[in-house]
């Protein structure tokens, strides 16, 4: 086989590959599957699936139990009265811990929030493209027939060639059913994303364009540390392990001090895994209170004083880490969306390309069906690059929303939705 058909063949691989559905960068499409109900459905826009999430969403409505909760205990500790505090010593400080904490469960909420608006956007995002890449493959199918159609008549002028059309058709046509699957995972992951099991499907059928109000990474990271609500939770839990101090010293006639770890579950705040492999990552340091700290007066309140240290010191590791998610997450819009100008250039000029070939198929130029499918897949793949770009730009943006507690506000233009497209 010639050199230049080996090459053609190898950018038909390609071209093909990237229009799977199945190699999306984005980790959501891993969550598992839910089953979908046999009702039609509903087609909403981001904001309505933004706002049902409010409601639904699972991690949202643990967070609200967990501060109900801790309102519940502040309230039981209240009503001990005096007596409480004669039985106790150390009820004073409990109350205080536990007024803390409620401050804490609250920021825990808005975490919560925070986080299920970034899962429901990207989700949401990743079934939009899944559209958008579904029409894009339609209108690669519709121009190979026609393409075949002009190289059947050619046969005798450039033969072997018509033979590359059809193998190009059916490695297009190939990823149809991993269009499909693509599209279903998609959908799933946002239905896990709001919380529901109900069917339904975007409105919007076209990644849209995003602005990004933050000048450089330094502002980004700025943002993030001044209202993170993850340093706001650990800076509390400063405070309250200090209190310990106070608790130990108040129990004088023990050798063994309850702490504050007796009446709440450190074991709830997740801390972040990191990962070491080639996609680096470091993790959180886990809270630490025992539930009963040893000794006489003294020894426990040393103890308690070195654990207060060490809460101190994981204050500092939250907010490097969210220093160093603010800013990549920056970093990341900013490669995409520098990417996006020249690619348009390009497409532009492939497309000039691409049309004036098919115009000048087995004419006097000599034109021939190799000539109009190579130029076609250059052009296909500058557009799905540009998809992608334009995509992961929008997905950094909404890390960012997160990233920044919410100070920076995601702001997308969507393009109206294509006269006759189906929803589903």
């Amino acid at each position: 086989m010639p050199r230049g058909s080996r090459d053609l063949l190898r950018m038909i691989g390609q071209s093909a590959i990237a229009l799977s559905l199945m190699g999306l960068r984005c980790e959501f499409l891993a969550a598992q599957e839910a089953k979908a109900t046999k009702e039609s459905g509903q087609v909403l826009d981001l904001e309505a699936c933004l706002s049902m999430a409010m409601d639904k969403q699972a991690s949202i409505r643990a967070a609200r139990a967990t501060l109900h909760a801790n309102m519940a205990k502040s309230d039981a500790l209240e009503r001990s009265g005096r007596l409480g505090a004669i039985l106790s010593s150390d009820l004073k400080v409990r109350r205080q811990q536990v007024l803390h904490g409620i401050q804490a469960a609250r920021l825990a909420v808005e975490k919560a929030e925070h986080e299920t608006r970034q899962a429901v956007t990207f989700t949401y995002l990743m079934a939009v493209y899944a559209k958008q890449q579904r029409r894009e493959l339609s209108a690669i199918l519709t121009n190979l027939k026609q393409l075949r159609e002009g190289a059947s008549r050619l046969v005798e002028r450039f033969p072997g060639q018509l033979e590359l059309v059809d193998i190009a058709n059916n490695a297009s046509a190939s990823k149809v059913p991993e269009a499909e699957n693509g599209y279903e995972q998609a959908l799933s992951a946002l239905r896990e994303a709001i919380g529901t099991s109900d069917r339904l499907t975007p409105v919007n059928d076209v990644i849209p364009e995003g602005k990004c109000s933050i000048s450089n990474q330094d502002e980004a990271i700025a943002m993030a540390v001044a209202n993170r609500p993850e340093i706001g939770q650990a800076e509390l839990a400063a405070v309250i392990f200090a209190l310990e101090i106070e608790a130990q010293c108040r129990m004088r006639f023990t050798m063994a001090g309850r702490t504050l770890a007796s009446g709440s579950d450190l074991h709830s705040i997740l801390v972040p895994l990191g990962q070491f492999d080639e996609k680096y990552q470091p993790g959180a340091i886990a809270p630490e209170m025992p539930s009963v700290i040893p000794g006489n007066r003294r020894d426990r309140v040393n103890q308690a004083e070195i654990l207060a240290s060490r809460a101190t010191i994981v204050r500092e590791k939250v907010q490097a880490l969210v220093e160093l998610e603010a800013g990549n997450a920056w970093l990341r819009y900013k490669q995409n969306a520098d990417k996006l100008p020249v690619l348009e250039k390009a497409i532009k000029v492939a497309h000039k390309r691409s049309e004036d070939l098919k115009e000048d198929l087995g004419g006097d130029n000599k034109v021939s069906p190799r000539d109009v499918l190579e130029s076609g897949l250059i052009e296909t793949t500058l557009k799905q690059q540009s998809i992608e770009a334009k995509l992961g730009a929008i997905q950094a943006l909404a890390t960012l929303e997160r990233a920044t507690g919410g100070a920076f506000k995601l702001d997308l233009e969507w393009k109206p939705v294509a006269p006759g497209s189906k929803s589903n």
